[in-house]
């Protein structure tokens, strides 16, 4: 069983090599070198339920377990489960379907016992389950987990004869124990580290196949290769991510193309002088890439030569892009760099990596680094070449240049106090501020219009003001796809907004102040009703579908749209100034109104259900909630209460009814009309002079477990609930950080972890599971909000206020700057620690001795360990850097390339590049596996450095001065940002754990900077902004 594709017939089955391409069971006669991997990985995977296999990029797990492993088990008659797929919307129900042979019927942590339980009652044979490329999954939802492992922990709880296999890549293994620890018991109790192929399996890959096949390979030959692919020789080594053994795929397209060349010329094996001929290992990789852009034209060879370039950094350690980000660092537009990138994904040139915030690129393989940039900068040459006759008018462009520069440096002041302008209203209308932002910084490189726009960017990327509506916003809100954002104002507009880039799709007028909106599921239909006597159903385009009533008429009050935009219920006021109507209509058509009779007095609400079958309507004068039939316009059913009416909902799933009464109470009943329990009785008030709290409005969480009650009293009162029982399980408890007036609305985020409040004053309030601590405060609005909803994926907030203005607002992630090197210093795996006062590293197994790191008459400084716990960095008082290996294999390393402390020191992600920062201004950057001495420095600040921070994908330095300073910078020393605002000197910055904020400390005062933003150079920064206005066609 598997969803992976593997195919039963090999590409070609005369070939006995495959090239890049990864080998799958149909190709398992002719991989070698493995053989004792896949023995031992069987041998540890039958020992224990759960194995950890991971490796270097490129060492080829996929390979051994689709080639190897899957066949040797078939064979011992295991049942194998093969899954890689990590792009599902649910990859824990997709596993449970692959292994039970269908429609996964179980939900929740269980789902994958139950599965397996199917599959062995099918099959009583040992059921191995193997989860290929588990770094996949860990990127695309690191956000949230979702159900896997726990379901994971409940399968391998369990006695059934179930083995599991992850696969991933070693970086990952700190993500992996993070992810499962507190589901899975002794969780690297078997694990196999794959290795680079050594020099004798090397030999075999190369040997084997050829004579497989009946061919021959010259002796010469073979040591040649050998000596090529292995690391060693700087020469050969530039740009290896890892050392020690030889990269299998660069092997197999080498033996190849000699193959290859050997058939054409009549003879079968491998020689010599056929390796001589084509160039060696160089010239086959280079002539490679020159048969994969063979048909390019030039401009189309250009632009792969650009972004081959952009993906093999000097560094020598591969970066993934996304693609407007590698558009941008290429100086391609975002159109042809997708044209090329899809050529180089389809002969495993670039491959794709799947992050949390989309799809990145990056090189298939590191070895490519070296080969790549020659061929890029050859291609460059021949440009070069083409269009040197035109230097005589590149003479007199630069001429012309030159007068047009003088004349715009007399535009430089006029330039700043535009920006300055722009800059007063970018709280206004973020979209408007950032056109107009960008259209000043297309013209100037002043170092404030440029700052403006980057203040510009932030806020639109963090809490844009959409445009507003004079006289007030009445409300606003998401369609249920999250792709489109709805507003309705006082100044009688209703607006349809591109919800990515603020973007404004359709604005729909009446001849007065709205009262209500509302949107489909997809956004397709939308209504608005106002006080001029119209109700309007329109689409994206801003066309009417339906109409209903007439300028001047009675005015809507209240509006809702079923989810598939079918069906439309609306309150209406009565002409005799009698009981208003209530009404449903088709959506779509000609106005068909149906009255729903049965409220007397004020009908304040109504709404659908989320199947659109229903309706609730409450009214405050009555006392009552009423259940409707929408199809059939019949009463399901009346609840009837002692006091008015302030609220009422349905549960999320539709079973159940929440009512706010005026007497301080919520009343739970069914849709039937059967009342659940007592009712819920809010505390009374903490003083005697202080009138009895009203509920005003209460609203389930998603799962229907717990009930969120606002209060007029400024508090947020929480029950749990049993779904269906009668008697709550606990409650109330009030949520910390009541406001001071009446607190009016509350809602829980789709996924129930987060609560949102507002009231009567101008602050949004927004609580964080499990409910114990202060809430966010979001501030912006200078009169009350009026509205205040999640986005569907819950982390965005669009509010509507009084004061006319629309505010996205988007829910930063909780990020602590805590201290870093001194005193005691821990290790990311907690085996090693390191005293900075004495100079002793602590730990290691049983119970060694403190090792002495230092000599007599050292002291450190500053200490730092890398994030993988192989090395150990101390910056001495005397200006030496040492980096002492943890592991075995590894040499240490030591400069004196300042003769003044170091103050800060960081390593990337991977352990493998180290920034330090020195009392002398300067930073200094040290490759740790190649480490060269580095005595001139970066001069990154006018006093000395004061923190080192890396981003955790490793692109982007952070440091701070004493100088008041925070800067960004790239490993090739180009400053990017200088981060502004704040007066106050800097004293630390970091980058958040997911890399996306930037934290700076001011004295007490944490500030967050998008990293979006600051982690850019100018010129990135203004392709970035473009992409962000950028409009997506409708659908």
């Amino acid at each position: 069983m598997s969803d992976a594709p593997l195919s039963q017939l090999p590409v070609d089955v005369n070939e006995p090599y495959i090239g890049l391409k990864p080998y799958t069971e149909a190709e398992r006669d002719r991989f070698f070198g493995r053989e004792r991997d896949a023995q031992l990985l069987i041998n540890k995977l039958f020992s224990h339920p759960l194995t950890l296999l991971y490796a270097p990029s490129g060492v080829g797990k996929t390979s051994l377990l689709r080639a190897l492993v899957i066949p040797s088990l078939k064979a011992e008659e295991a049942q194998v489960v093969y899954f890689d797929k990590w792009n599902t919307a649910d990859p824990c129900c997709a596993l449970a379907s692959l292994i039970s042979q269908g429609d996964a019927a179980a939900t929740g942590p269980g789902q994958l016992v139950e599965a397996a339980q199917a599959a062995l009652t099918r099959d009583d044979s040992t059921l191995v389950i193997m989860l290929d490329q588990f770094e996949e999954y860990l990127q695309r939802y690191a956000a949230n987990l979702g159900l896997l492992p726990a379901a994971l922990g409940a399968l391998l709880r369990t006695t059934l004869d179930v083995r599991v296999v992850l696969s991933f890549r070693e970086e990952f293994l700190a993500s992996v124990d993070a992810c499962l620890r507190g589901h899975v018991l002794a969780l690297f109790a078997s694990t196999y580290h794959l290795e680079h192929l050594d020099r004798e399996r090397a030999r075999e890959a190369i040997v084997f196949p050829a004579r497989k096949y009946g061919g021959s390979c010259d002796e010469e030959l073979v040591d040649r290769l050998l000596d090529d692919l292995a690391p060693g020789d700087p020469e050969k080594t530039t740009g290896r991510l890892f050392r020690g053994g030889i990269e299998l795929p660069f092997l197999q397209l080498i033996c190849r193309s000699l193959w290859e060349r050997g058939r054409a010329a009549g003879h079968c094996g491998m020689r010599m002088d056929d390796y001589r001929a084509l160039g060696g290992r160089k010239g086959i990789i280079s002539a490679y890439l020159q048969t994969v852009t063979r048909d390019f034209g030039l401009f189309q060879r250009l632009d792969a030569a650009q972004v081959l370039k952009a993906l093999a950094p000097r560094s020598g350690v591969k970066i993934a892009y996304p693609l407007e980000a590698l558009a941008a660092q290429a100086g391609t537009s975002e159109p042809r760099t997708q044209k090329v990138l899809d050529i180089l994904r389809d002969h495993r040139i670039v491959r794709t990596r799947d992050a949390a915030g989309g799809v990145s690129y990056e090189l298939q393989h590191d070895a490519f680094i070296e080969i790549v940039r020659p061929w890029a900068e050859a291609c460059f040459k021949r440009r070069n070449r083409l269009i040197g006759g035109g230097v005589a008018c590149l003479v007199l462009l630069a001429t012309a240049l030159n007068v047009a520069m003088l004349n715009r440096d007399r535009s430089e002041a006029e330039a700043r106090r535009q920006a300055a302008e722009v800059t007063e209203r970018i709280d206004v209308d973020a979209r408007r501020a950032l056109e107009e932002a960008l259209a000043l910084a297309g013209g100037s490189d002043d170092h404030a219009v440029r700052t403006t726009l980057r203040q510009a960017v932030a806020t639109f990327l963090q809490s844009p003001a959409l445009p507003p509506h004079p006289g007030g916003a009445v409300t606003a809100g998401f369609s249920r796809d999250g792709r489109w954002i709805f507003s309705a104002g006082e100044d009688g507009e209703a607006r349809l907004i591109e919800a990515r880039s603020l973007a404004l799709q359709a604005r729909v007028p009446h001849s007065g102040a709205l009262t209500a909106m509302a949107a489909s599921a997809d956004g397709s239909r939308l209504a608005s009703a106002g006080r001029d006597g119209v109700l309007l159903v329109w689409d994206r385009s801003g066309r009417i579908l339906t109409r209903c009533g007439h300028a001047g008429g009675p005015a809507w009050t209240d509006v809702d749209i079923s989810r598939d935009g079918k069906r439309l219920v609306a309150i209406r006021e009565s002409e005799d100034g009698m009981t208003p109507d209530l009404l449903l209509t088709p959506a779509g058509s000609t106005c068909q109104l149906t009255r729903l009779s049965g409220h007397f007095g004020n009908v304040a609400s109504a709404s659908f259900d989320e199947s659109g079958d229903r309706v609730l309507s409450f009214g405050n004068n009555d006392n009552t909630a009423r259940v409707w039939d929408a199809g059939l316009g019949t009463l399901l059913a009346t609840l009837t209460h002692p006091d008015e009416v302030l609220s009422a909902s349905f549960s999320p799933d539709g079973k159940e009814i929440a009512v706010a009464v005026a007497d301080g109470s919520v009343y739970r009943w069914t849709p039937w009309g059967r009342l659940l329990g007592r009712p819920l009785e809010l505390p009374p008030p903490l003083r005697a002079d202080l009138p009895p709290a009203l509920a005003t409005a209460a609203r389930h969480a998603p799962d229907g477990r717990l009930l969120a009650v606002a209060s007029s009293d400024g508090g947020v009162y929480l029950w749990t609930l049993q779904p269906g029982e009668e008697k709550p399980v606990d409650g109330p408890v009030m949520l910390p950080g009541n406001r001071a007036g009446a607190a009016l609305a509350v809602s829980f985020s789709p996924d129930g972890r987060r609560i949102l409040s507002f009231g009567t004053d101008d602050t949004l309030r927004l609580w964080e599971a499990p409910f114990s601590f202060q809430p966010r405060e979001f501030r912006g609005h200078s009169a009350a909000v009026r509205n205040a909803v999640f986005s569907p994926d819950g982390m965005r907030v669009l509010s509507a206020g009084a004061d006319g203005v629309v505010r996205l607002w988007r829910i930063p992630v909780t990020d602590l700057l805590t201290p870093q090197g001194n005193g005691l210093v821990l290790s990311a795996d907690r085996r090693h620690s390191f005293r900075t006062a004495t100079g002793q590293l602590l730990g290691g197994e049983g119970d060694a001795q403190p090792l002495k790191l230092i000599k007599a008459g050292e002291s450190v400084r500053v200490a730092v360990f890398s994030p993988d716990g192989h090395w150990l960095a101390l910056g001495m008082h005397s200006g030496r850097l040492r980096v002492v290996s943890l592991v075995e294999g590894e040499a240490p390393f030591e400069f004196d390339d300042t003769g003044s402390p170091i103050a800060a020191l960081a390593f990337d992600h991977q352990g493998r590049r180290l920034a330090a920062g020195g009392t002398d201004g300067h930073l200094r950057f040290y490759d740790v596996r190649n480490p060269k001495a580095d005595p001139e420095g970066l001069l990154a600040h006018t006093g000395p450095v004061v923190s080192v921070d890396v981003a955790p994908d490793g692109a982007y330095i952070i440091s701070t001065g004493a100088d008041g300073a925070a800067r960004v910078w790239d490993w090739q020393r180009q400053a990017l940002s200088t981060l502004e605002g704040g007066a106050d000197r800097v004293r630390d910055a970091r980058f958040s754990s997911d890399g996306k904020r930037i934290l700076r400390r001011n004295g007490d005062r944490i500030t967050t900077f998008d990293a979006e933003v600051w982690a850019r150079s100018d010129a990135e920064l203004i392709d970035f902004a473009r992409s962000l206005l950028s409009t997506p066609p409708s659908r």
